[in-house]
Formats: C-alpha cells, structure tokens, sequence
C-alpha cells in the first residue's frame, strides 16, 4: 500500500473519529454522538496549531483517505533540561496494518522530537494490545520501562476505560 505522512487538517477530524470509532475501546467516542466527537476532534486540532504544544500527522493511502494517524503532546518537565514527548495516540485502520504505517508515523515524530531538541519520548501500549503482543514499539527501539508503574485517577465515570 501507497501512504503519505502529512501534518494534519481540521477536515481530517472526521476520519480520525473514524479511526477511533472503528477500534472501539474507548466508551467515551463509543457512547458520543458522531457530531459530537467530530466537533471536539476538530477542537483540538485548531488548539494543535494555536500553541504549537502537540502535533498530529495523518497517513494517507494513494485515494487520498486517512488511514491512520500519531498525535503527540510536547511538554517542558521542571527536572528534564529539554521537552519531552508524550505519544498518545498511534492507531492505524484495521485494513491498513502492516504496510509500514505506524512505523513511518513514529519515525516522523521522532524526527520532529530531534528538531525540538527533546530530552524523550514516551508512549503508553497496554499489554493486551496486538502491537504490544507483537512487540512492535520494541521492534522499533523502544524500551520498556522496567522501574516504573503508569497510574491513572479516574475523575469520572467514563474515565474507568483505557
């Protein structure tokens, strides 16, 4: 398959509720009206651009449909001397995987965490995913964190699901 990486649009918003929907693991965009959901994706894509405080790269197949996208959030850590960079999001149509396409989205946020001079990425992969089965972020040289434990404080009730 034919892709290219591109930074994003605010008219990619619904194609990457799309993406999201497609998934199905999070109750929030799964229990949210797609207007709803487009309308808060189209948000934080204005949001990208005003602050210059995360990115979000699209890859397209050669018709010119997302198939997949990588939004990361740039943030200044008081005990780091340089940004560090959180992943958050690195999902690819079903139909899209293996074609290279997440590996091409994480090596162009690599090259822009090297632009931004930053001290790390990281990202979070549950353990029950397919890509962590498969070891793909490892198979990228990514190194899991031995030492350290991610927790979350659930605010909500919808923020149960992760």
């Amino acid at each position: 398959m034919n892709f290219t990486i591109r930074k994003v649009k605010e008219s990619d918003a619904q194609a990457i509720f799309h993406i999201i929907r497609e998934l199905g693991w999070f109750a929030w965009v799964n229990s949210t009206s797609q207007e709803t959901s487009v309308a808060q994706i189209q948000q934080q894509i204005i949001q990208c651009y005003q602050n210059n405080s995360h990115s979000i790269y699209i890859a397209e197949n050669s018709e010119n449909d997302v198939v997949g996208y990588v939004a990361v959030h740039w943030l200044p850590c008081p005990f780091l001397p340089k940004l560090q960079g959180y992943i958050s999001e690195l999902f690819i149509q079903k139909a899209a995987r293996g074609f290279g396409i997440g590996k091409t989205l994480l090596a162009t946020i690599i090259s822009e965490a090297k632009i931004r001079e930053c001290s790390v990425l990281m990202l979070v992969n549950h353990k029950e995913r397919e890509s962590y089965q498969r070891e793909f972020y490892r198979k990228q040289g990514w190194v899991e964190r031995e030492t350290v434990a991610n927790f979350i404080y659930p605010l909500n009730a919808r923020s149960h699901s992760h």
